[in-house]
């Protein structure tokens, strides 16, 4: 009994040891990529700058799922500005919520759309985002096209995905398929940037009549 009771004190001993060498390397290497918010390795605040997110706009964003953008995004409008989620997934909507509430962002509404239509509630969008969303559209065509009803006249439409020709997964859309999709809906492709990592950032506008 008594050389039981030891190998449980060594087992006991050796499993505090591992943990607090554990959580030693966690401190030292930082936060983990979830928490930090550096998931997709973008940087937030640059795609914010190419894409002209300043201060007192009315954004749309699709595919917000629970604000890794959005968040970043209502700080960048403002209280004089107004941030529209939408997601198919309610449950993303309502986890998206709780954060914009924690942080005190009053100015994120949260819209559930479907995969052919955001159904924004507003018609004066001047910028809508999709960030790391656009390569999942079961239907881009007809949802671009949808989309133009909520468009405030020189609005701008802003894909923001990993590229897979600079080394993102094959899942991931290249940029001709993205271009194809919106000229096919009516778009024309006004800029195109690489963000700093493996990212592209494609700024299209509703083609004139």
């Amino acid at each position: 009994m008594e050389r039981a009771r030891r190998l449980r004190l060594i087992v006991w001993t050796s499993l505090v040891l591992l943990t607090t060498v554990i959580i030693g390397v966690t401190i030292a290497a930082g936060p983990p990529a979830w928490l930090s918010g550096d998931q997709w390795r973008l940087d937030i605040e640059q795609a914010l700058n190419a894409v002209g997110v300043v201060p007192g706009m009315v954004v749309g964003e699709a595919g917000a799922g629970d604000g890794y953008f959005t968040l970043p995004l209502a700080r960048r409008v403002g209280p004089r500005g107004a941030v529209v989620a939408n997601d198919i997934s309610r449950r993303a909507l309502a986890s998206l919520e709780t954060r914009a509430r924690d942080e005190g962002l009053n100015n994120v509404q949260t819209v559930a759309g479907d995969v052919d239509d955001p159904r924004f509630p507003r018609r004066d969008l001047e910028v809508v985002v999709v960030v790391h969303a656009f390569h999942d559209f079961d239907k881009p065509v007809e949802w671009l096209v949808n989309l133009k009803k909520y468009l405030r006249p020189g609005a701008r439409v802003a894909i923001i995905d990993r590229d897979p020709a600079r080394g993102a997964e094959s899942h991931f859309w290249p940029r001709d398929r993205i271009r194809g999709y919106a000229k096919d809906a009516g778009y024309d492709l006004v800029t195109s940037a690489d963000a700093d990592t493996d990212h592209l950032i494609m700024v299209f506008t509703p083609r004139s009549a």
